[in-house]
């Protein structure tokens, strides 16, 4: 499993996920919103736009599922222990 974070500097629930996956010695990559990737380009990978950071992604055995942002990245990480 591997998880990808987009979000941005000022961001609480970004450093909040950051934190998380580091805690629980995850293996992930935080890409910045603006920098490493577009705003057009994250509405087009999410599918729809939005309007919250961060915006998560796990990278499975076969696909890359959109989790949503950090509650529901605790909720998902819970649910796997």
């Amino acid at each position: 499993m591997h998880i990808h974070i987009y979000g941005k500097d000022g961001c609480v629930n970004c450093e909040k996920s950051k934190l998380l996956c580091q805690m629980q010695s995850l293996d992930f990559h935080y890409h910045m919103v603006g920098a490493d990737i577009s705003v057009d380009e994250l509405h087009a990978k999410v599918g729809t736009p939005v309007r919250s950071l961060p915006q998560i992604f796990i990278q499975g055995d076969a696909a890359l599922t959109h989790i949503g942002g950090y509650e529901a990245l605790r909720q998902h990480l819970r649910q796997q222990h």
